[in-house]
């Protein structure tokens, strides 16, 4: 374990801080969807990453067997990501019965499907990713800067500033709040909620998608690589509240970095478990908070 008071200067914390920056950009891309989706449906999808996922591969396929242009093959693959998160929705979410946990346990089971499908469809061995950006890099004052950290970070930024704009200051942001907070009497005024809800897991797929692709060019593609990203947004997402903004966007990058952090001073191996005692230590601090939130968002 490294000295924490001689972290061989300020050029280390430095490279551990843009690692979590650029983590928590990804982060925030992939919050976003949770977010909109929660806060309008009051859903919550545990197949969320792998709709990303299935997105990734289908680019994958299309740029490495088919041909295609890398920038074209994306595109479809996020394309495909969202006709899969429409369809998830207007097929199996809308079915459920308005009882609590239903979510919960069909979209598990829609993660498992996916999973496996995945991994029949287009096989289990890990590919390496196109790189977004990976291959370019510079070192400044004694930091490695690769341009996809650069990529990662302004991608969370934007969505996370153009989220609060679409939902704080437009008409269509009155109107998802709206469908949020009673859609029955939504519905009354003129406002389509089913089709607004349809649209929400839409815009979901593309976010998937999209962080699911830079996640790809980061690490590896194969059918799980998500797992570990999407937990740790989903724990953002308690963390700050899903029925809040910008609390969980902060605790987006707040988890970035400190996992960043636990991973450079006690090891890679220590992330997850400083992770989940973060998660014990704030619930313990405050869990009426968190259960009054739960409570109320939930009836």
């Amino acid at each position: 374990m490294p000295d924490v008071l001689a972290l061989g200067s300020l050029s280390n914390l430095a490279q551990v801080a843009l690692g979590g920056l650029a983590a928590g950009g990804l982060y925030a891309v992939l919050l976003l969807g949770v977010l909109l989706v929660y806060q309008v449906s009051k859903n919550v999808n545990f197949a969320y990453g792998q709709i990303g996922v299935v997105g990734a591969f289908v680019a994958f396929v299309l740029f490495s067997s088919e041909g295609l242009p890398v920038a074209l093959a994306l595109v479809v693959g996020v394309l495909a990501a969202v006709a899969l998160a429409i369809v998830m929705e207007v097929t199996i979410v809308r079915r459920i019965p308005r009882r609590q946990g239903f979510d919960l346990v069909v979209t598990l089971g829609a993660l498992l499907l996916l999973t496996a499908g995945t991994d029949v469809v287009f096989g289990s061995a890990d590919r390496q990713y196109t790189p977004l950006l990976s291959n370019h890099a510079w070192v400044v004052h004694g930091v490695f800067v690769n341009a996809s950290d650069i990529l990662a970070f302004g991608l969370g930024v934007v969505a996370a500033i153009a989220g609060a704009i679409v939902l704080k200051r437009t008409s269509l942001g009155v109107s998802l709040r709206a469908s949020a907070e009673d859609s029955d009497t939504a519905q009354a005024v003129g406002i389509n909620v089913r089709t607004l809800r349809t649209v929400v897991w839409g815009v979901s797929g593309l976010l998937a998608a999209v962080g699911a692709m830079v996640a790809a060019s980061r690490l590896v593609l194969d059918a799980r690589y998500m797992t570990p990203v999407i937990i740790s947004v989903f724990i953002a997402g308690m963390l700050g509240g899903l029925d809040r903004y910008w609390p969980p966007m902060i605790a987006a990058f707040g988890v970035a970095l400190y996992t960043s952090l636990a991973s450079y001073v006690f090891g890679t191996d220590a992330a997850v478990p400083a992770l989940f005692i973060l998660v014990v230590v704030v619930l313990t601090i405050a869990p009426r908070r968190f259960l009054e939130e739960r409570y109320e968002a939930r009836a």
